[in-house]
């Protein structure tokens, strides 16, 4: 049984060999699909042995199937939705911004993975996330023009805990739902 895949050819080394990505750092270590000589920092341990990044890379891409148009989607969605959920739960009391701002976020996340019917994307949670937070810095135009009112200045920072409190919790609950969800 031969331990490398039969479309690589295996030309003998005479000297010592490198990783393809590192040229400074000698290593024995390939790939066991592409035959790529690679270091310790540049394998990937799979159940089938070590590989290259650019190997498993290409291997994750099957099961992202989104298109471009899923992004735009994804944006869009939650942009319409930050934006009044945005306006309403930052002006709660703060007990209320920190119960409700996770599951204000999943609930725009799993909306948009609807959205784009289910589909995944390698960075569709970052494009999520971009849409939430535009879409809160619009609910929060009024409360930023207020605080470049001199009389309002010294209160400024105790006005924007609330709504940024609330950004960070709902884009936890953003990312959390389309990257790490179900």
């Amino acid at each position: 049984m031969n331990a490398t895949p039969e479309n690589v050819i295996v030309e003998p080394q005479t000297g010592p060999t490198v990783c393809a990505v590192h040229p400074n750092v000698e290593t024995t270590l390939r790939c066991n699909k592409c035959g790529r000589y690679m270091c310790a920092r540049c394998s990937v341990l799979t159940p089938v042995g070590y590989r290259c990044k650019e190997c498993v890379h290409q291997q994750q891409d099957v099961y992202f199937t989104a298109t471009q148009t899923d992004y735009l989607v994804a944006a869009a969605v939650a942009f319409v939705l930050s934006v009044p959920v945005s306006y309403v739960i930052p002006r709660l009391f703060l007990f209320g911004v920190i119960i409700l701002s996770v599951p204000a976020g999943g609930l725009i996340g799993e909306l948009v993975f609807r959205a784009v019917r289910k589909r995944r994307g390698r960075y569709l949670w970052a494009v999520a996330a971009a849409g939430t937070i535009a879409g809160a810095l619009m609910a929060f135009f009024p409360i930023i023009q207020q605080l470049t009112d001199p009389r309002v200045l010294a209160a400024g920072a105790v006005g924007l805990l609330s709504p940024l409190l609330y950004l960070v919790l709902c884009l936890a609950g953003v990312i959390g739902r389309l990257r790490y969800g179900k």
